[in-house]
């Protein structure tokens, strides 16, 4: 089984080498992996001393990298999209528009980075994937792709299922409606079309859901504001169900881990790492064994017995999450994103009797 490891923190350099440095590892277990960067500097081609392109390429016998790029992975999307419309939409429509004129939207790289990493996973190639993002909130957005789509199609099933093109050209009328006519749309294709992005979310949402394929590790080092940026980045993960299994701290010389680092990042293990010199051994044996996961809290619990819900929200205060009850379903907004949890039935539509923050966890209660 494929996974996929990612890193929070300590951006630039430091990250990429970190990154490396895991791939290495599992090199060294005669494993394959694949490093894959989307951070917009040269780090990794320095430290690999190979120039990365837009293709996996063999660095290292066991090891491939490559350097996303957002123009190639958009024209090698735009194929794919043209052959997904190609049935609903009149010929000329893609024919005239051509994959190397294409501009990039904001946030648009998330989504092609996200398929990228979704397809170098899926082709079973190798035992591990690496993935170093463009920023670590562009890692989390990417991250939470598949919840968030989830969500919008359960939101909005029914004007899905209830498409009829036909009723919506005779309601239109006049030019739009002989526009859609001509342009011979089936809507059972369209919905055969929607089932497709469905499996690909639930494929998704799997990976997601299980930490023996996804996981992050934190990036930091012992100075209160680095530590109080890597808290937040916990909490944070929590919100796109992303699991943090460890944190990795920067180690000087004569570094001892102080009483606030262990208790800011309590029940995660810390594990010091020492600068890269010139041989990447050192750093190679200071890392935990990837092949054992350890036991790290849930992102989220619901006890029906005590009728509670129970989110982690590590590196948070009071002030900084906000919680909503809206119809079935709950709200809860921190670290500049927002969570849409849906209840069990058996707490579903029931009202709230509490919501009280005692760090790391929201504890919300019901009637």
């Amino acid at each position: 089984m494929s996974r996929i490891i990612t890193f929070l923190g300590a951006a630039g350099s430091q990250q990429t080498t970190v990154a490396i440095a895991v791939a290495k590892w599992f090199v060294q277990q005669n494993q394959s992996v694949l490093f894959v960067t989307h951070a917009p500097n040269p780090a990794a081609d320095l430290l690999l001393e190979t120039p990365l392109t837009a293709h996996p390429q063999t660095v290292i016998p066991g090891l491939d990298a490559v350097q996303l790029q957002s123009t190639v992975l958009l024209e090698d999307a735009w194929k794919d999209l043209k052959h997904l419309i190609a049935p609903y939409l009149p010929n000329s429509f893609s024919e005239e528009i051509y994959a190397l004129e294409l501009m990039i939207l904001p946030g648009v790289d998330s989504l092609l980075a996200f398929n990228a990493l979704r397809q170098y996973y899926a082709s079973g190639q190798y035992a591990a994937v690496i993935y170093q993002g463009q920023s670590d909130l562009d890692t989390l957005r990417m991250i939470g792709v598949p919840e968030s789509l989830d969500w919008y199609f359960r939101r909005f099933h029914q004007m899905f299922d209830s498409l009829d093109v036909g009723k919506i050209a005779d309601s239109l009328g006049g030019p739009i409606a002989s526009a859609i006519i001509s342009a011979n749309i089936d809507s059972q294709k369209i919905r055969q079309g929607l089932d497709q992005v469905r499996d690909w979310i639930a494929q998704g949402l799997a990976v997601m859901n299980n930490p023996e394929r996804l996981t992050a590790y934190l990036l930091t080092e012992d100075d209160p504001a680095a530590i109080a940026q890597a808290r937040w980045l916990w909490g944070s993960a929590q919100q796109v169900n992303l699991r943090v299994s460890g944190v990795f701290a920067d180690q000087a010389a004569s570094y001892q881990l102080s009483t606030l680092l262990k208790s800011a990042f309590d029940p995660l293990a810390i594990h010091p790492l020492p600068p890269l010199k010139q041989d990447w051994q050192p750093l190679l044996d200071a890392l935990p064994n990837f092949d054992h996961l350890p036991l790290i809290p849930q992102p989220l619990a619901i006890d029906l017995i005590e009728r509670q819900v129970h989110v982690f929200l590590p590196g948070f205060t009071k002030q900084q999450v906000k919680l909503t009850q809206l119809g079935s379903a709950l709200t809860i907004e921190a670290g500049n994103q927002r969570r849409n949890i849906a209840l069990p039935l058996e707490l579903s539509g029931k009202p709230l009797t509490g919501g009280k923050f005692e760090e790391p966890y929201l504890v919300i209660s019901f009637d």
